[in-house]
């Protein structure tokens, strides 16, 4: 019984990162956590988050499992304020919602979104808007929970740009 009561205090904090945090321990926490072929990312670098989280435009979000006295890593998520070019019209564009292999289905996708959600709202975004590969169930199902107004079909494509350092 002790163990049930012990799990039940269990909290999932979602923190806003800015450039004034303790980047290099997060990038730390980034790299050395559990990911798989559906997150889809690279090594992170400090320098790099630093360079993202000056931009003023840009949301970055870090989600914690609070057990006392240790916050356990799992997952972050990263968006940008965007205007659509008429109307003045705000919408808030999420890039990413990653959460650590080894601790999905906790409430970690969720408690991201919702801080999400709550960010657009506080921003006077007209809308949410975000995508998610056709084959990753989980995620379709999250963002079904969450009551979209609207669900779209769209065709993505993707260039490599070359003589770039990233092509």
């Amino acid at each position: 019984m002790l163990s049930d009561s012990f799990e039940s205090k269990k909290m999932i904090l979602v923190n806003r990162i800015n450039v004034e945090d303790d980047i290099e321990s997060l990038v730390a926490q980034i790299n050395a956590a559990q990911w798989d072929e559906r997150n889809e990312m690279g090594e992170y670098q400090a320098d790099a988050l630093k360079a993202y989280l000056q931009r003023a435009d840009t949301l970055f979000i870090a989600c914690y499992q609070c057990t006392g006295a240790e916050n356990e890593f799992l997952g972050m998520a990263s968006a940008r304020l965007e205007m659509k070019p008429y109307d003045r019209e705000m919408w808030l564009y999420v890039d990413e919602v990653d959460v650590c292999a080894n601790h999905r289905r906790k409430g970690a996708a969720s408690a991201m979104m919702n801080h999400l959600l709550e960010y657009a709202a506080d921003h006077n975004c007209a809308e949410l808007w975000l995508g998610t590969e056709a084959d990753n169930t989980g995620a379709q199902q999250l963002y079904q929970s969450l009551e979209p107004d609207e669900v779209g079909q769209f065709v993505g494509y993707t260039y490599e740009v070359e003589g770039t350092e990233y092509a």
